[in-house]
C-alpha cells in the first residue's frame, strides 16, 4: 500500500536552524523575500501597480496607537494577539499579488512548493529571489504561529486569512464580512505576515534587532521598503533602500570615487587605496572591489554578494578566485543560482564562467596597473608584496606579473627579475646569509645577484626556472671564483707552497683554499659555500654517526668536494704578508683567523670548537705582535 510521508514541523524547523540556514536571523531575509517577490508578480501584471513593502516592529506592553495590523491600516486584536500585548511582534505588509482561497490553500500548507513554479501565475523566472514554502517556515525559528492576511490581485478575489502553529496545523478561512479585527474593506491588494515572538526568542523581534537585519539584507532592492519604528507613541517611517553605489551616477569620476570610498568605510570599515569595477553581463553581475590599505593572509578574503539585490551573505569566497586576497567585493548577481540556505553560491556553470571573467578583469587590472608604475601601483606592491609573491607559487599568470613588477635586492640596486633576465641568466642566492657573504665582491667585481632570502623568493625563482624562456639558477662557488681575477703565473708559483700549507691546515674544517685578486682590497678572505659540498658533508657527518650498513649505503653517494672555499684576496696587503711569513705557528693562527672572521662575516654563527680556535689564533697573533715591537730583552722597540 503506496502511503505519503509524515513531517514533523517542529523537526522540520530544527533542521533548519541547525543545518541549513546560519541562524534565526535568515527570518527577516525570507519574510522581505516573499514580499519582493509578490510585488514583483504584481508588477509583470499591472506595471504602474504600487511596489511597497512595509515592516513593522513592535515591543510588548501597552498598544502602540496607529498600529497597522491589516495592509488598510486598521487596529484591532486578531489571532496572533493585539500588537504591543505580550511579547514583541513584528508584521510585513507588501503591495504584491496577493493570494487566493486555492493558492494560499496549497502554497502556505506544503512546504517546500515555491510559488515561483506555479504556471497560473506566470512565475518561474530570474527575477524571482526566494521559495516561498522554504522561506515561511523560517519564520517558525522564532515564532509559534504566523498569520496570512491575502487579498489577490485577480477580480472578484477575497480576503483569504491563514494561521500556521509549529505543530503542523493550520486554519485557513475567507473573510467576506467583518470579523473580529478584520473589515474585508480595509483590506488593499497584497498581504500581510504577522508573527509574535516565543519567549525564548524576542531578542529576535525586537525593533533594533529587525531594523538592522532588514537594512543588512534588503538596503539594495530595487522597490520602496521601510521600517515601521515606535517613537513618542506614533510610528515613522525610515526608509531603508537605495540604489546600488556603484550604478548610482555621479557628475564626475571623482565624485563617484569618493561615495565609494564612504560606502567602503561605512560596510567593510576600511578605507580603500583604490578600487576596481567589476560586470559580467551574461551573468547579469555587476559590482565593485575595493582594495585594501593593509596586508593580509591569502584566502582570507571575505565579500559581500547580493543576489537580484537581496544580501545572500557577508562571507562569500565562491565568487571570486582565491588569489584575490587583495580586495574586498561587494557583487550583485541576477543570473546565479543561490543554495537552499541562500546563503551561498550554488556551483554550476554559469558560476563557473562568471568566476573566469572575474578573475580575468582583476588579472588584466593587476597587469595594467601595476606595471603602470603609478602611486595606487607603488602602494599595492608595498602593502600585497608578501602575498602578491605567495600566489606567484601557484598560478603561471601571477608568477609572470611578479616577475615584471616585484623589485628583489640585487648587487646592482632593486630591480625585478625580468629586467634582471634581460641582461642574462638570473643568478641568486637563497638565504640572506649567502647574499651577505657575496654581495661586497659580487658588486665590485660587476656580478648581479638576486637575494632570494625572504619568504617565498626561492621557491618563486625556482618556479620560475621551470617556465620556458628563463634562464634562473642558484648561484654556485664557480659563479664567484670566475669573476675572479687569477694571478700571473709567476705569483702563483711564488704563493704555492703557502696555499697547500694553508689547506692542509683547513682540511679538518672541510674548506678549500684559493688566491685570487679582487675588490674591495679592504676584504682580506671571503667564504664560499658550495651547495654539492654541504651535501657531501653531511652525508660524511652522518656515515661517521650510522652503523655498519647504512654507512656503505652512505659511503655510495660520497663525491670528492669540499663544501667550502677561502678564497684570499692577493690586492690585500695583509694576505700578501701571511703568505710571505715563514711556516709555523704564526702561519696557522693567520690562516685560522682569516677562516673564522670570513665565517663569521658570512652570517655564521662560531660553535663552541671554533670560538675556542678563534681565542687561540688573536692569543698566538697578539703574542707575535707584542714581541716584535720588544726589544731583546723586553724593552719597547722605538
Amino acid at each position: 500500500m503506496t502511503q505519503t510521508f509524515q513531517v514533523d514541523l517542529r523537526g522540520m524547523v530544527d533542521l533548519l536552524a541547525r543545518h541549513l540556514y546560519s541562524g534565526p536571523r535568515v527570518y527577516v531575509r525570507e519574510l522581505l523575500q516573499n514580499a519582493v517577490d509578490a510585488v514583483t508578480a504584481r508588477r509583470e501584471l499591472d506595471p504602474d501597480a504600487p511596489a511597497r513593502v512595509r515592516i513593522t516592529a513592535l515591543p510588548g506592553g501597552p498598544q502602540v496607537p496607529g498600529s497597522p495590523v491589516a495592509p488598510g491600516g486598521a487596529g484591532g486584536p486578531d489571532l496572533v494577539g493585539a500588537p504591543g500585548s505580550g511579547g514583541p511582534m513584528l508584521e510585513v505588509t507588501d503591495t504584491g499579488v496577493g493570494l487566493t482561497f486555492a493558492e494560499a490553500t496549497e502554497l502556505l500548507a506544503t512546504i517546500g512548493r515555491s510559488s515561483k513554479r506555479d504556471a497560473d501565475l506566470g512565475l518561474g523566472r530570474a527575477e524571482y529571489i526566494g521559495q516561498f514554502g522554504i522561506g515561511m517556515l523560517a519564520a517558525f525559528m522564532v515564532a509559534d504561529t504566523i498569520e496570512v492576511v491575502s487579498r489577490s490581485a485577480r477580480p472578484g478575489a477575497s480576503v483569504v486569512r491563514w494561521t500556521g502553529h509549529d505543530d503542523g496545523t493550520f486554519e485557513i478561512e475567507e473573510v467576506t464580512d467583518p470579523v473580529d479585527d478584520l473589515d474585508p474593506a480595509d483590506v488593499p491588494v497584497g498581504s500581510r505576515v504577522r508573527l509574535r515572538a516565543r519567549r525564548d526568542a524576542e531578542h529576535w523581534l525586537s525593533v533594533e534587532t529587525v531594523t538592522a537585519l532588514a537594512t543588512e539584507f534588503g538596503e539594495l532592492l530595487p522597490i520602496d521598503v521601510a521600517v515601521l519604528q515606535p517613537a513618542g507613541g506614533e510610528l515613522l517611517t525610515r526608509r531603508i533602500t537605495h540604489e546600488a553605489p556603484w550604478r548610482a551616477t555621479h557628475e564626475t569620476q571623482s565624485a563617484r570615487t569618493q561615495a565609494l570610498v564612504r560606502y567602503c568605510e561605512e560596510t567593510f570599515g576600511f578605507t580603500p587605496i583604490g578600487h576596481i569595477d567589476l560586470a559580467v553581463p551574461l551573468a547579469g553581475v555587476t559590482g565593485v572591489a575595493f582594495i585594501l590599505p593593509s596586508a593580509v593572509a591569502p584566502g582570507s578574503g571575505r565579500h559581500r554578494v547580493y543576489v537580484k539585490r537581496m544580501l545572500l551573505g557577508t562571507r562569500v569566497d565562491s565568487l571570486l578566485p582565491d588569489w584575490a586576497f587583495f580586495v574586498r567585493a561587494v557583487v550583485d548577481a541576477d543570473g546565479l543560482s543561490p543554495t537552499a540556505s541562500r546563503e551561498d553560491l550554488h556551483t554550476d556553470e554559469v558560476l563557473l564562467a562568471t568566476q573566469e571573467a572575474l578573475a580575468a578583469q582583476l588579472k588584466t587590472w593587476a597587469t595594467e596597473t601595476l606595471a603602470s608604475g603609478s602611486n595606487l601601483a607603488r602602494r599595492f606592491i608595498e602593502t600585497h608584496h608578501l602575498a602578491l609573491r605567495s600566489l606567484a607559487l601557484s598560478d603561471d599568470d601571477m608568477l609572470d606579473l611578479a616577475a615584471r613588477v616585484l623589485p628583489f635586492e640585487t648587487t646592482d640596486g632593486p630591480t625585478t627579475l625580468a629586467d634582471l633576465a634581460e641582461h642574462g641568466d638570473v643568478v641568486y642566492t637563497s638565504t640572506r646569509e649567502a647574499y651577505q657573504r657575496v654581495a661586497a665582491v659580487a658588486r665590485a667585481q660587476g656580478l648581479v645577484v638576486a637575494n632570494a632570502g625572504y619568504v617565498y623568493d626561492a621557491d618563486l625563482l625556482a618556479r620560475l626556472a621551470r617556465r620556458p624562456g628563463w634562464s634562473v639558477r642558484e648561484l654556485a662557488t664557480d659563479d664567484l671564483v670566475q669573476v675572479l681575477r687569477p694571478l700571473v703565473p709567476q705569483r702563483e708559483l711564488e704563493v704555492i707552497d703557502a696555499i697547500e700549507a694553508a689547506r692542509e691546515l683547513l682540511a679538518q674544517e672541510d674548506c678549500d683554499v684559493l688566491v685570487r685578486e679582487f675588490a674591495p682590497d679592504d676584504v682580506p678572505a671571503m667564504l664560499l659555500r658550495d651547495r654539492e659540498g654541504e651535501h657531501q658533508r653531511a652525508l660524511a657527518r652522518e656515515k661517521a654517526e650510522a652503523d655498519t650498513v647504512w654507512g656503505g649505503v652512505l659511503a655510495a653517494f660520497e663525491r670528492p668536494a669540499r663544501s667550502r672555499r677561502l678564497v684570499l684576496n692577493d690586492t690585500s696587503q695583509l694576505v700578501r704578508r701571511l703568505l710571505a711569513a715563514p711556516r709555523g705557528e704564526v702561519f696557522a693562527a693567520g690562516v685560522r683567523a682569516l677562516y673564522l672572521t670570513a665565517l663569521m662575516l658570512a652570517g655564521d654563527g662560531l660553535r663552541g670548537r671554533e670560538v675556542s680556535h678563534l681565542n687561540g689564533a688573536l692569543g698566538v697573533l697578539l703574542s707575535a705582535g707584542l714581541t716584535a715591537q720588544s726589544g731583546p730583552r723586553g724593552e719597547d722597540v722605538a
